[in-house]
């Protein structure tokens, strides 16, 4: 099937981005890094009991028109639209959660696998607080410094690979991912299940993630949480409902088209 085109001019407004937008390493990692800087992570929509959409039209709708963020099916899944119409040869795969403290999930984290001159990177927009600010190359082994945040990608039992960051004075395995492509059907039954499922852990917290050059920020319910370049972590609880949104607004720049219950 056949979608229009992206409006490439309003997403790159969306994002602040006026590098080139040729088929090169310079734009995928220029388009990664400002989108990570721009659009949030966030499940607001699954708490305001609204459908979550991963059609072209729906992602634009919401993530540039709306100016709003969503969760991985929806920030790679517009970054990938992106990238193909620029020519990039985009490969979706799905990775499973390994996050420690949290019980073992399914595989059901989407990233992607991006072709540049004949090399394969990892890009990844969806993760939250913890995620990449830009592709790296799919090699285990070599550490990548991504401004304060260090990660490397290492081998896994079972053709895995596990992406790691370096935190609290040790590596720390995000999520594990294999080589097999994951097919749109696919998506679509994990975002059925984790923005309907009662299960689902996007059900039980409200979350809103942004990366910075200096900072992550992380808004979960009321408790906002800062992480600055020099590993001290600043928590501040949020009074109110009106607290709460001020803080989407100022921190997210996010306007929620209703009133969340919290």
């Amino acid at each position: 099937m056949s979608h229009s085109p992206l409006d490439l001019a309003a997403y790159t407004a969306r994002i602040g981005y006026q590098g080139p937008l040729t088929h090169s390493l310079a734009t995928l990692v220029g388009l990664h890094r400002a989108q990570a800087f721009s659009i949030p992570f966030e499940n607001l929509d699954i708490h305001l009991n609204r459908p979550i959409g991963l059609d072209p039209a729906s992602l634009a709708q919401k993530l540039i028109q709306e100016r709003r963020g969503g969760y991985c099916y929806e920030l790679n899944g517009l970054f990938r639209l992106v990238l193909q119409q620029l020519g990039f040869t985009v490969t979706p795969l799905v990775g499973r959660n390994l996050l420690a403290g949290y019980p073992l999930r399914p595989r059901a984290h989407q990233v992607l696998l991006v072709e540049v001159a004949g090399k394969p990177w990892l890009a990844d927009l969806g993760f939250g607080a913890n995620g990449l600010i830009e592709p790296i190359p799919l090699v285990t082994g070599p550490e990548h410094q991504q401004f304060f945040d260090r990660y490397r990608l290492q081998a896994a039992p079972q053709h895995n690979i596990h992406l790691q960051l370096h935190l609290l004075g040790e590596w720390q395995s995000l999520y594990t991912f294999t080589l097999d492509e994951a097919q749109p059907s696919d998506y679509q039954m994990m975002n059925f299940y984790y923005s309907q499922s009662p299960d689902s852990p996007f059900r039980k917290q409200r979350i809103t993630t942004l990366a910075a050059p200096d900072c992550r920020l992380s808004l979960v319910d009321r408790e906002l949480k800062i992480r600055r370049a020099d590993g001290t972590v600043s928590t501040t609880a949020l009074a109110n409902a009106a607290a709460y949104e001020q803080a989407l607004a100022s921190r997210f720049g996010i306007h929620l088209p209703a009133t969340l219950a919290i």
